[in-house]
This record gives structure tokens, sequence and C-alpha cells, in this order.
């Protein structure tokens, strides 16, 4: 009975373990601005694995309007974002480095010339350059998200701090917050930093096995050994 116990205990741990390793990188947050030049305009990624993940290839792609294209607009090899932590891209056209530094007091990991989302565009993210591995998608790939419940014209969405994983390119808008057309439309600079978090993304973190949990595994393992010896 101990050793089923421990078994059980032990395959428990196992798949843990297996779903700490399956989190990892999602697009966290995206923001359509209303100051100058339609600023801030960023999109965030967040790490919320273990272990730090480095890009060897791949980057952020942006879908505009009808397009269908998988052509990567902002390359991110090179790149790592280390475990927990959360990267910040902006768009730099109409002063947008300007606006995001002065609002939010800090620079954004990178700026980038590229055509950043006005709302009803779709931001997705592969690791590869041939854009083969989808990891993640803001929006329905392929469709023109105006006025669907996807929009966020003038207004910003961020992930619920539930949602670990990449959605693999099906959005499923369950896992978001939107704040609705226009949310930002009039606010000030305070009003957007009241609304907007870039860099910081709150998620629920898989914890790591206590102590007293890796010795039982270590037992279990020790016992199954033990077992085949006599049965050997």
């Amino acid at each position: 009975m101990t050793m089923r116990i421990l078994n059980f205990l032990c395959a428990g741990l196992a798949l843990s373990m297996a779903s700490a390793a399956n989190a990892g990188l999602i697009i966290s947050e995206v923001v359509d601005g209303d100051l100058s030049g339609g600023n801030p305009k960023f999109v965030e990624l967040t790490n919320t694995g273990t272990t730090d993940f480095t890009f060897t290839g791949g980057g952020i792609i942006l879908q505009s309007n009808a397009a269908t294209d998988l052509d990567i607009d902002v390359s991110l090899t090179g790149v790592t974002i280390p475990a927990g932590d959360s990267f910040v891209i902006q768009s730099s056209a109409n002063g947008g480095e300007a606006v995001f530094e002065s609002t939010y007091g800090f620079a954004a990991d990178l700026y980038t010339g590229a055509f950043f989302s006005n709302g009803d565009d779709r931001y997705i993210l592969t690791t590869a350059d041939d854009s083969s591995v989808i990891v993640d998608i803001h929006g329905e790939i392929d469709v023109d998200g105006s006025g669907t419940a996807w929009e966020y014209l003038d207004s910003y969405a961020y992930r619920n701090a539930d949602v670990l994983e990449g959605n693999g390119g099906v959005f499923d808008i369950t896992e978001w917050f939107h704040a609705g057309v226009g949310a930002l439309d009039t606010l000030d600079a305070a009003g957007h930093v009241a609304l907007t978090t870039p860099g910081t993304h709150d998620f629920n973190a898989i914890p790591e096995p206590g102590t007293a949990i890796l010795a039982l595994l270590s037992l279990a393992s020790a016992g199954a050994v033990t077992m085949r010896s006599r049965l050997g």
C-alpha cells in the first residue's frame, strides 16, 4: 500500500513538473494609446517559464487589416527573456520612443520602425525564421479585427493571470481582458499609466516542488528499485 501511495505521488509530481516545463512565451499585453502620434503603441511578451528563453530565430509578425502573410516584421533573434520577465516592443513611428519614455519614465526593451497595430490587426509570435512555429497570437489569424470583440482601437488588452502558455495560433478571447474600443480616448499620460503596465505582467506561476515532495519522489524511486531487485 505504501508503495502505491508513493507511486501515486510520484506520478502527480511528474505531471506537475511537465506542466511547468511546457509553460513559456506568451503575448501578455497589447496597447494602442491615444497620446501624441497615437502612442504609446506596444506589444509585451512574457516568459512564464522557469528558465530563460533565447530566440534562435523568429519574432513578431504583424498582420494588418485583411493581410494573410506570415512575414516577420520584428526579428527577435538573439533576444533573451529571463524566466518570469516581460519584454516590451514599442513602435518608434510618430515619436513613439519619446512618448513611451516620457509617459512611463523608462525605455522599452526594443524600438521598431515596423508598422504596429491600430487595434484591429493581429500580433503573431513565432520562434522560427520561416514562421513555421507559431507560439501565440492576439486576434483571429487572417481576420480584420474591426468591429470584433477583440478590437482595441485607442485601448488596451492584457492576458489573464492563469494563462501560462501560448495558444499556438488559435485565438481564445476568454484568455484575455479587453478594455473596449476607446478606453484610452482623451486620457493624459497619467491616465495611460494607470491602465497599462508595460514590463510588468502578473501571472500565476507554477510553484517549484518543495523539499518534502522531492524527498517523497526520491523515496518512491528508491522503493521501486528495491522492488525490482527483489522480484528479479
